[in-house]
């Protein structure tokens, strides 16, 4: 996908440091827990990475779920992923997947440890995994969100290459996406949203995979608004329950 000015421009508002996302997510009747998103500033002395953003996922203290993910994601201009990183609590570990994506020679390199604290230098029994790929640039699971978003207003459907736990898949977008409207229980009026469609060809967070439909709010932020997606469990739904983003409130709709 070659870059235009149109393409940067939506990358910028989208984009806007300490946005923070907060959702929650239910299977049938049941709310599971919550996922916080955050874009966070890039420091001035990094030159590697133009974005840079973090997800938490925690289960409610529920019989039948525990489930709690840290993830981080580095982006270039594009909001392509660089490098990226999973950790997954275990009992009383984490374990702690880097992902390096080194473009010159196209190697995706992960390293796997288990370690006591997400923060904490792995141990030195840490495995390394090494895949050769066929294209230059990628998602991961916290930046795929990123890019629809910038993306959502297209009129062209795209396939995006996508690594997740280690493992090569694509993302696809069915564009257009369809402008309507939606409610959710935070905000007191219907939101005017644009619907897209599309296929997880991977396995993220809660097992995710498979067909998706997302609600973006249809401005030039485009935050996700709530989202259906296939997992384990069979079909969770995901809802925008708190938000903080300087300027920005759910457009009304007409």
């Amino acid at each position: 996908m070659a870059p235009d000015v149109d393409s940067f421009a939506r990358v910028a508002t989208v984009m806007i440091p300490d946005e923070e996302l907060l959702y929650e997510v239910s299977w049938t009747f049941f709310k599971l827990g919550r996922i916080r998103v955050l874009t966070l500033a890039t420091p001035n002395d990094d030159k590697s990475s133009t974005y840079r953003a973090v997800a938490y996922s925690d289960s409610y203290d529920l019989p039948f779920v525990d489930f709690h993910a840290y993830s981080t994601t580095e982006m270039d201009s594009m909001l392509f992923s660089w490098r990226s990183s999973l950790f997954e609590k275990n009992r009383d570990r984490w374990f702690r997947q880097v992902y390096h994506f080194l473009p010159t020679t196209r190697q995706f390199i992960t390293e796997n440890a288990y370690v006591s604290e997400i923060h904490h230098l792995p141990a030195p029994s840490a495995r390394y995994d090494t895949m050769h790929l066929p294209y230059e640039r990628f998602q991961d699971g916290t930046s795929i969100l990123y890019f629809a978003r910038a993306h959502v207003h297209d009129n062209v459907s795209l396939a995006v290459p996508t690594l997740v736990r280690g493992k090569a898949g694509r993302t696809e977008f069915y564009l257009p996406a369809e402008r309507t409207t939606t409610s959710i229980d935070a905000v007191p009026y219907p939101i005017r949203v644009v619907e897209l469609e599309g296929k997880a060809d991977f396995e993220g967070i809660f097992g995710l995979t498979g067909d998706f439909t997302g609600w973006f709010s249809d401005d030039a932020a485009a935050v996700p608004i709530k989202a259906k997606m296939k997992v384990i469990l069979g079909s969770i739904s995901i809802e925008l329950i708190e938000w903080k983003r300087p300027g920005w409130s759910p457009p009304r709709a007409e």
